[in-house]
């Protein structure tokens, strides 16, 4: 009779894990070097592989597609958003047709197959480029508000900036007005939530997003701010005093955001409505939130908001990119403070750029996050030999998540150009269908160039093959930046 040892066991044990862990992998319907790589850790790894791929591998897209909620959310939207949609398809017909005049037809209507998402109004729409700009602007909006006000932000610190805005909303919860605000969990951890939980003993409803440890490689990070259901603002900007004068680690903050009226607001307020009513069940899908009839007075701009997430199943907001760089005849210019891309929205710049398109990207020069700034210096050389004109911003820390597209189409919002943004976090990016708009903020763009260094091929091919190896090793973590 054979003894049966504990090497037998173990080693049949082990045999156990790697067919289960080679059938989970490989039925995540995820790319095939991601498979390889993820297959490689965990069987390399068992135990330490197996808690990252708990944390960092699962495919939460695939999953939540099957949860009910996502179902439930869309019923409660679609009377609402029917409404205002039907009531506005003038828009969208004009937008299809204007975009089909000059070749980016794909664009209005990949947005409108992958998300439901069709071009609304928007009145008054300004281009808020650092918190100097919007804050005023915010607090006057916020301080005006007669029944709602709903915020949702990536970061809300506790610093002077904050201790103003919370002042307001005090005094507009005295005033009766219904206060909801909404922050992503990690984002929040470290600072202090006194600020908050004062507001939330004054009667305003405070909550956290994403709070699952589960889920802890996905978070939310959007910036949203809707006044009574008719004032939107997003960007890049979150609750902070340094995003006014760039903190201690920084001279400066350069970023952009945007606030706009009309029935475009619509699209904002259905987002933060979807997120709330996860985290709280509460439907906000009724005509106070979305008004019958939005105000209508000052300038018209065809907008489309499009968003991103793990309950978004198409990536629409990166298939929207992908699309628009290839439609770019003349000009591209993009800035985003990190550049770890996909695959997909990698290549698309490059073929841009080889097309003979006048492709820039705009990264900050000052770095936040080390290793997303050495990652990204790997992506330099072959994108300058294909044409792109790469510029590193150095008069302070650029933030911005913006794009222009031939002088034709702004696009403005919360998404940067790294894998976190691209295809693990929630995100949105309005398009503005508006030659007015776009000129306005390319003249931005050009401002910014000026306090910019334009990285060349001599400048990459002088760095020492140390920097090399730690940007390659960098990159590998690009999942995690």
């Amino acid at each position: 009779m054979q003894t049966v040892t504990w090497q037998s066991v173990a080693a049949f044990a082990l045999g156990v894990y790697w067919v289960a862990v080679a059938a989970t992998v490989i039925t995540d319907d995820r790319e095939p070097t991601s498979t390889l790589a993820w297959l490689l850790v965990l069987i390399a790894f068992p135990l330490v592989g197996l808690v990252f791929y708990y944390f960092f591998g699962r495919n939460w897209r695939k999953r939540l597609a099957k949860d009910p909620w996502v179902a439930e959310v869309a019923g409660l939207a679609a009377p609402v958003m029917q409404r205002v949609r039907t009531e506005n398809a003038d828009a969208h017909a004009e937008a299809v047709a204007w975009a089909l005049e000059r070749g980016y037809e794909d664009v209005p209507r990949i947005i409108e197959a992958t998300q439901g998402s069709s071009v609304l109004p928007a009145y008054d729409v300004e281009i808020l480029v650092n918190g100097a700009e919007k804050f005023p602007r915010l607090l006057h909006d916020l301080a005006a508000a007669r029944d709602t006000i709903d915020m949702q932000y990536f970061i809300w610190k506790r610093d002077a900036l904050s201790a103003q805005v919370a002042a307001i909303l005090h005094e507009r919860l005295n005033a009766g007005v219904e206060v909801r605000i909404l922050n992503d969990w990690i984002g929040n951890i470290l600072y202090p939530k006194d600020e908050l939980r004062a507001l939330a003993t004054a009667g305003a409803r405070v909550e956290q997003d994403l709070t699952k440890l589960r889920q802890i490689n996905y978070r939310n990070h959007r910036k949203i701010v809707v006044v009574d259901g008719v004032i939107g603002y997003t960007g890049g900007i979150n609750i902070a005093q340094e995003y006014i004068d760039g903190g201690a680690r920084f001279p400066s903050w350069r970023d952009t955001h945007v606030r706009f009226t009309g029935p475009a607001v619509a699209d904002l307020q259905a987002l933060f409505a979807a997120r709330w009513h996860r985290k709280t069940g509460e439907d906000l899908f009724t005509d106070r939130f979305f008004p019958v009839r939005y105000p209508t007075a000052g300038r018209r701009t065809l907008t489309q908001t499009v968003s991103d997430g793990i309950d978004v199943p198409w990536q629409p907001a990166q298939r929207a990119h992908i699309v628009s760089f290839a439609a770019a005849r003349e000009r591209l210019w993009i800035q985003s403070p990190y550049l770890v891309p996909t695959p997909e929205i990698y290549s698309a710049l490059i073929d841009a750029a080889l097309a003979g398109v006048d492709v820039r990207f705009m990264m900050t020069g000052m770095a936040d996050k080390r290793i997303a700034f050495w990652a990204a210096e790997t992506f330099f050389g072959q994108m300058i030999d294909a044409g792109v004109r790469i510029y590193r911003y150095t008069d302070g820390f650029m933030h911005a998540k913006t794009m222009t597209i031939d002088g034709q189409i702004a696009v403005i919002g919360t998404m940067n150009l790294d894998i976190r943004s691209l295809a693990l976090h929630q995100e949105l990016m309005c398009w503005f269908y508006d030659p007015a708009l776009a000129e306005e903020h390319e003249r931005i763009f050009a401002d910014d160039m000026m306090h910019c260094e334009l990285i060349t091929r001599e400048m990459i091919d002088g760095w020492s093959a140390w920097r090399h190896l730690r940007n390659a090793t960098a990159r590998l973590a690009s999942n995690l930046l």
